[in-house]
C-alpha cells in the first residue's frame, strides 16, 4: 500500500456545460454559491466561473468550450453536460504521483509543470469513471487581475 498521497484538502468539482449562464442560477438562486470570479484559456479553448459553496473551503467550477476545436466540446458531445473534474491540493505532487503508481496505476502524462504550477492525473479509465487531478502551487506568482486562479489550471484527458 502507498504510503499516501498527501492530500491537502477538496480544491473544486468541476461541470461541463454547455453555457456558463444557463446552468449558473441553478447553483447560485437555488444552492446559494456565490461567484467568485471568470476566467478563461484560450489556448486550451475553454471558459469557467468559479463558485464559493456555502459553508466549506471547497469550491465549484463550471466549465464550457469556447469552441469547436475545445476538448470539453468533444466531451459534450460523447458524455453530454456532467461532472468534468475532482481537484485535490496535495503537498508534493511528485510523491502523490509516485503513490498514484504504488496503487498500481499510471498517472495520466506524469507530473506537468508550467506557470507555477505542478499537476498529475488519475484518467477516468483507471478510476471507474472520474477524471481526478492533484495539483500544487510550487511558487508564488502574479495573478491578472478579474482571473480567478484558483479554478484555472484544467487539462484536457487523454482519451
Amino acid at each position: 500500500m502507498p504510503e499516501g498521497m498527501g492530500i491537502k484538502r477538496l480544491d473544486h468539482v468541476a461541470w461541463a456545460v454547455r453555457k456558463l449562464d444557463d446552468a449558473l442560477p441553478l447553483l447560485t438562486k437555488l444552492m446559494g454559491m456565490t461567484v467568485e470570479g471568470r476566467f478563461e484559456d484560450t489556448e486550451v479553448g475553454f471558459r469557467g466561473v468559479g463558485l464559493r459553496v456555502p459553508g466549506g473551503t471547497g469550491h465549484f467550477e463550471l466549465l464550457e468550450p469556447m469552441n469547436e476545436d475545445s476538448y470539453l466540446h468533444r466531451f459534450l458531445n460523447e458524455r453530454g453536460p456532467g461532472l468534468h473534474h475532482v481537484t485535490f491540493e496535495v503537498e508534493d505532487t511528485d510523491r502523490a504521483a509516485q503513490a498514484i503508481r504504488d496503487y498500481g496505476i499510471e498517472p495520466m502524462g506524469g507530473v506537468r509543470r508550467s506557470h507555477g504550477w505542478a499537476e498529475t492525473f488519475i484518467h477516468p479509465k483507471d478510476s471507474g469513471g472520474v477524471l481526478f487531478q492533484f495539483y500544487l502551487e510550487e511558487e508564488e506568482h502574479q495573478h491578472e487581475p478579474g482571473h480567478d486562479h484558483s479554478h484555472s489550471h484544467e487539462m484536457e484527458a487523454q482519451e
